[in-house]
């Protein structure tokens, strides 16, 4: 194996030596030509990203700048120019809802960071590949709940009148002092999951290099602090940095399904502020001005922490030979240490899972058909497959570009697609022009905007180019034309990684209501997890028979997180960063 890994790198060296002579001969002109095929290829989805998201956000841009109507339409608006941003920084609230989102983003990352670091360090002392697999898989459940169902258990284990454990008349998601702590424990044990992961992978990796290339004499010299503790401090630091890039974004679904009037002091976020101004006040253009805002300070440290991330974190997030199996646990006193801390976070887990899936059903099966409709369960199955299918090519099409470090053009494209990664989806701008387009109380929408999570571009591009680069430039050395490269080399190395991230991108759409909440009126239209949070939300029905339909609408991700369970790798999960 060392013997071959060599033979690639010396060959992938010299491939890299011949194209760079090759290049310092070339016009860019030639170039370009050279490379044509990546900028065809790209044309599809960039026309899609035009349609549906850029010129959204140009409306937006329009919206914030004039006192939009709904009956006298956007152009026929008033221009008032900054009036809107004016208001929104002198108005208390704004502020108050600004400080809050910062106060519990930087919780969360910090608290998420901490906890991943403990957990993985333990997780790598188990000697025991199984355990260590079992334990890392559990962890990972909860991320494949649906936010409105996993903030339901919360809402009924913690309320005085329901709840199974406590006996105090407190309610606690209506005291300020404990709610803000209390939402960032949820949103943490829901997704600590994925950089406990990322952290276990750099371990993971760190072991395979030394097993691969250093010598007996050198592997008894490393120490613990630099096989284990320092790899996943490094990939716990990329998590983090990452989460930088999201700073005003929060898991809007479970705020919206935990938060009410009474802590809106401590607990209103910016983009839950922002869909109640738009969408209850109809203060369209305040709440444009607010995601222009957003999109300016994300896009700031969005840029910031690429480039951090890329000089300094990029292999300890992708890296071609990590393997969980590579991690060698020696010392028996760390491993029966380590057990003991991964029990303990496994029963914090295991309480929600137990009372999703076990609990609701010791006193039998109930019927949930009222709940939902059969056809609907497919309908919406049939459209978020389908929406995945065109997320794929949609990847894979802008993903290969970014495999040829010479291509012409290469960083404007690059930063285009961070761009459009930023803005995100615009609450009021992309429902006013899904309404212009006659798409609302339709299930275009849903479909539509199923397209796009422009963050797998780059992991896909990201995990080709740790594993494959050589490759790539051995074929492009010999001749190869880069059709017969995409179609010989590209696709059959990044197939799996790439149904992994449709399997994620599945899992996004099923278990989100966010369309069915913008876009549709008619609730026998509504998606199954809306219809979930409907009757959630209504504080009528049986709490065991609600807690068994949010059970019966968690099993199609689970299931498919068990199924992908193999190909969901660290490297995957990373396109899900900037939705934690």
């Amino acid at each position: 194996m060392r013997v071959r890994f060599k033979m690639e790198h010396q060959a992938g060296a010299a491939g890299r030596e011949e194209i760079k002579l090759t290049g310092n001969h070339e016009s860019i002109a030639q170039r370009i030509w050279r490379y044509k095929l990546h900028y065809i290829i790209v044309i599809p989805a960039m026309l899609l990203l035009i349609i549906f998201k850029i010129i959204p956000f140009v409306s937006g841009i329009w919206i914030s700048l004039v006192d939009y109507k709904v009956f006298t339409g956007l152009f026929n608006s008033q221009w008032v120019g900054f009036d809107h941003f004016t208001r929104l920084f002198a108005d208390p609230i704004f502020r108050k809802v600004l400080v809050n989102t910062l106060l519990i983003k930087v919780m969360y990352i910090f608290i998420c960071g901490a906890a991943a670091f403990l957990i993985a360090l333990a997780l790598g002392s188990i000697r025991s590949k199984l355990v260590r697999g079992l334990f890392s898989s559990l962890f990972l459940i909860p991320f494949f709940i649906p936010s409105v169902v996993f903030a339901f258990i919360f809402l009924y284990m913690l309320s005085p009148s329901t709840s199974p454990f406590l006996t105090t008349e407190t309610l606690i998601w209506a005291d300020p002092d404990v709610f803000r702590p209390m939402l960032v424990f949820v949103e943490v044990l829901k997704t600590c999951g994925i950089p406990i992961m990322i952290a276990l992978a750099a371990i993971s990796a760190k072991h395979a290099a030394v097993e691969r290339q250093a010598s007996e004499s050198t592997k008894s010299k490393l120490s613990y602090m630099q096989m284990n503790v320092l790899p996943a401090l490094r990939a716990v630091a990329a998590f983090m940095i990452l989460q930088l890039s999201t700073l005003l974004s929060t898991d809007f679904e479970l705020i919206r399904s935990l938060v009410n009037p009474l802590v809106y002091e401590v607990g209103d976020t910016l983009e839950h502020y922002s869909f109640r101004i738009s969408f209850m006040m109809m203060e369209v253009s305040q709440s444009a001005a607010i995601g222009l805002v957003q999109f300016g300070i994300q896009l700031f440290f969005t840029v910031i922490a690429y480039f951090i991330v890329k000089g300094n974190f990029l292999k300890d997030l992708f890296n071609g030979y990590a393997s969980p199996s590579a991690i060698k646990a020696e010392n028996g006193g760390k491993s029966i240490f380590g057990i003991a801390i991964a029990c303990l976070y496994a029963i914090v887990v295991i309480v929600p899972l137990y009372m999703l899936f076990v609990y609701p059903f010791a006193g039998g099966i109930e019927s949930i058909g009222s709940f939902f409709s059969f056809w609907n369960v497919v309908s919406y199955i049939v459209i978020d497959l389908l929406a995945v299918f065109m997320f794929m090519f949609i990847t894979v099409t802008l993903a290969y570009p970014l495999t040829v470090k010479r291509l012409p053009g290469r960083s404007v494209y690059k930063l285009l697609l961070i761009l459009i990664i930023t803005m995100g989806g615009g609450l009021i701008s992309e429902y006013l022009f899904a309404r212009n387009l006659n798409m609302v109380n339709t299930i275009f929408p849903q479909f539509l905007f199923g397209f796009f999570n422009l963050t797998a571009v780059f992991v896909l591009k990201s995990i080709f180019n740790a594993r494959y680069a050589d490759l790539k430039e051995q074929a492009e050395a010999g001749g190869r034309g880069e059709l017969h490269t995409f179609i010989t080399l590209f696709i059959p190395k990044i197939w799996k990684p790439l149904l992994a991230l449709g399997a994620l991108q599945f899992v996004v759409l099923w278990n989100s209501y966010y369309p069915s909440l913008i876009y549709l009126a008619n609730v026998e239209n509504y998606s199954p997890v809306m219809q979930f949070a409907q009757q959630a939300s209504s504080g009528e029905g049986n709490i065991r028979v609600i807690l068994q339909f949010g059970a019966w609408l968690s099993l199609p991700s689970i299931v498919i997180f068990l199924l992908f369970r193999k190909w969901l790798t660290s490297e995957v999960f990373v396109s899900s960063i900037r939705k934690l």
